[in-house]
C-alpha cells in the first residue's frame, strides 16, 4: 500500500489550515465605536472656583458638589451651581440652578433647570429672577433667556418670555407675552 498520495493530501490540509489560522490571527480588527461622552479631564468635588477676565479681574466665582471639565471641548459641566457675579458697581448678583455649563474661555455660563437670580440689594430691595435657562455673558456683564421668566421686586411682580438684562445698569427689556402685576407697599 502506497502512503505517498495520503501523506501529500495531509500536507496540503495542513498547509491551508495553517494558512487560514494566519490570516485570521493577522487581521487588525477595527477598535469598537465609541459608546457615550468621553471621560472627563477632570473632576472636582465641593469646589470653588473663581474666573478671571483678560485684565485679572474677577469675572465670576463658581462653586457646587461636583464639576467636570469636557477633554476635547474644554467647557465645564456643573451640578448644582452656584455662581457670584459682580456687578462693576461693587455689588454682587447670585445665582444658583440645578445645573450649570460654562464656555471654555468662560465668556458664557448657563443655567439650566429651576434658576433663581438675585440683584444686589440697591437700598429698596433685592430683584429676583427664576426661570428655567438663563444664560450669563460675564465679560459684557448680561443676562439672558428665550424661556418664561419671573421678576420678583419690591412691589412689583413681572412675567414674560424671554428677557435682557444689564447687570450694571439694572435696566431689564422684557420680549413678550409681558404681564405686571403691581403691589402698593404698605406704610
Amino acid at each position: 500500500m502506497n502512503l505517498r498520495p495520503l501523506g501529500l493530501a495531509a500536507l496540503v490540509l495542513l498547509a491551508l489550515a495553517s494558512s487560514w489560522l494566519a490570516l485570521r490571527l493577522s487581521r487588525d480588527d477595527a477598535p469598537p465605536p465609541l459608546v457615550g461622552p468621553p471621560r472627563s479631564d477632570y473632576v472636582l468635588t465641593d469646589f470653588e472656583l473663581v474666573a478671571l477676565d483678560q485684565e485679572g479681574k474677577e469675572s465670576f466665582v463658581a462653586s457646587g458638589p461636583l464639576l467636570t471639565r469636557h477633554p476635547f471641548l474644554g467647557t465645564l459641566d456643573i451640578d448644582q451651581p452656584r455662581f457670584r457675579v459682580p456687578d462693576g458697581e461693587g455689588g454682587t448678583w447670585l445665582a444658583r440652578a440645578r445645573d450649570g455649563w460654562v464656555q471654555s474661555d468662560a465668556s458664557q455660563v448657563r443655567l439650566l433647570g429651576d434658576v433663581w437670580v438675585t440683584s444686589p440689594d440697591g437700598g429698596g430691595g433685592a430683584t429676583e429672577l427664576r426661570s428655567e435657562r438663563v444664560d450669563i455673558f460675564p465679560r459684557e456683564r448680561r443676562l439672558a433667556t428665550t424661556d418664561a421668566v419671573t421678576i420678583t421686586a419690591p412691589g412689583s411682580i413681572l412675567r414674560a418670555v424671554g428677557m435682557r438684562a444689564d447687570l450694571q445698569t439694572r435696566y431689564v427689556e422684557l420680549l413678550s407675552e409681558v404681564r405686571a402685576r403691581h403691589e402698593p407697599s404698605r406704610p
